[in-house]
């Protein structure tokens, strides 16, 4: 061996060590505060020595009188648990930590474990400690420190040998996470040899409905008509015909209320569930409409109905919303390009406790848009306009083909099914509302 070859790899070699001690360095004792924790046992463990050194964890911040993203999380974590089966507790480790000592017991973190089924310590320990802990893991927000117990719902993984760590969010998908943890946390995986970007196939265009479904329902629902076992809530299939549709719209706005309220259906999901709340996730209304469209689709693409929506309902009280109306089914019609005038469509409901009157619709696309509805007059079907539509109090109004329809006139732009159209509704209150309506084939 030739002197250049042995001085290269003598190089490569202390590049290698040095870059591990880097590693270890700047993410091992003198990082991490190796404070005391006492475990739901009552043993007390050390955060560095005990926990995390020369493991891959999973670290969260709970308290166990939260009333849902805490027992969301966990429950996420048992399923991850159960998906990384034997390297659990070998080379994987999970790790609760109480951000409310005073109340947090021993033996309540105890009752919360074995409630969940959760096989990893939960601890408790000095408020200080704890919050010295959150700050080196970078989870503690000043700005949502209140005296409450408002805190970073985000959790942490990582590889303390290694010096690899990032922040998941709570609602990511076990099977996403425990990849992470059983896979990259543990090593690089070496790039596959690819060929050209331009021989790759186009993928399909993802509705807003279906990308918030991904991203806030998939982890605990499934859209298939198959529950898988030990699922965190319902299957989601035909939904849109088992539930009144302003139930759903509130239900996806406001759960915790709904259930401070002891709605039936609501409480029945809970205890159906092992007693885990559905979680505030701060949807509009708009996200909520989109929601419920995109499980209207996916319904009718399975074959399994007509995804039409459920009306009977018993009586209960409103919340107030955002938007005045909720807007189902918006479409209108592909006209042909010589077409003066198109026809739109849509459900408006009302979920309030007081009507509402649609007084004036305007389009960037049209010069005008007119309310009209067809009726028999002299036993002959005329079309007359309306000034005005009203939505009933916890009620709605369709406009479908045959009965009341939008009046679109005087196109400004040629209507294919490659856009949406922009309308602004307005109220007799004053309030204006902007929604897209699809453009459909002739």
């Amino acid at each position: 061996m030739n002197k250049i070859n042995l001085f290269l790899i003598v190089t490569l070699l202390f590049s290698v060590v040095s870059a591990s001690s880097i590693a270890s360095s700047r993410w091992g004792a003198d990082y991490f505060p190796n404070v005391p924790l006492t475990t739901q046992d009552g043993e007390v463990l050390y955060f560095f020595e005990d926990l995390i050194k020369d493991r891959v964890v999973a670290i969260n911040f709970i308290y166990t009188s939260c009333p849902d993203i805490c027992p969301l999380e966990t429950a996420k974590l048992v399923k991850v648990q159960n998906i990384l089966g034997e390297r659990f507790g070998s080379d994987v480790f999970f790790f609760s930590i109480s951000i409310d000592p005073e109340n947090d017991t021993p033996e309540r973190l105890g009752e919360y474990k074995e409630r969940f089924g959760a096989n990893w310590p939960f601890l408790t320990g000095k408020k200080a400690d704890v919050d010295q802990l959150r700050k080196k893991l970078g989870l503690y927000v000043p700005e949502i420190q209140d005296g409450s117990n408002n805190h970073n719902v985000t959790m942490i993984i990582g590889n303390q040998t290694t010096g690899r760590w990032m922040k998941r969010s709570p609602f990511e998908n076990p099977y996403v996470l425990a990849d992470q943890l059983g896979n990259w946390l543990t090593g690089w995986k070496t790039p596959s040899k690819i060929g050209s970007y331009a021989s790759a196939p186009a993928l399909r265009s993802i509705t807003p409905g279906e990308r918030l479904f991904r991203t806030r329902c998939q982890s605990c629902h499934t859209v298939t008509g198959n529950e898988l076992p030990g699922a965190l809530g319902p299957d989601l299939l035909g939904v849109v015909e088992r539930r009144d549709i302003k139930w759903l719209l509130r239900w996806l706005k406001a759960p915790d209320k709904m259930l401070e309220e002891k709605d039936p259906i609501a409480m029945e999901l809970f205890e159906r569930y092992n007693r885990l709340a559905m979680p505030n996730m701060s949807l509009t209304l708009q996200d909520a409409t989109a929601l419920i469209d995109y499980l209207k689709e996916e319904q009718i693409r399975q074959g399994k109905g007509d995804g039409n929506l459920a009306t009977e309902a018993p009586e209960r009280a409103i919340l107030p919303i955002s938007d005045v109306v909720a807007v189902m089914d918006a479409w209108v019609r592909e006209a042909h390009p010589e077409a003066l005038v198109n026809a739109g469509y849509m459900t408006l409901i009302n979920t309030n406790q007081e009507a509402v009157r649609l007084i004036n619709i305007e389009s960037d696309h049209f010069e005008s848009v007119e309310m009209h509805e067809m009726a028999v007059v002299d036993g002959l079907m005329t079309m007359r306009q309306l000034s005005g539509l009203l939505v009933p109090a916890n009620g709605s109004v369709k406009l479908t083909p045959g009965g009341k329809h939008l009046m679109l006139k005087g196109p400004k732009q040629e209507v294919n099914i490659t856009q949406n159209i922009d309308v602004v509704l307005t109220f007799e209150s004053g309030e204006t509302q902007a929604i897209s309506l699809k453009v459909a084939a002739r």
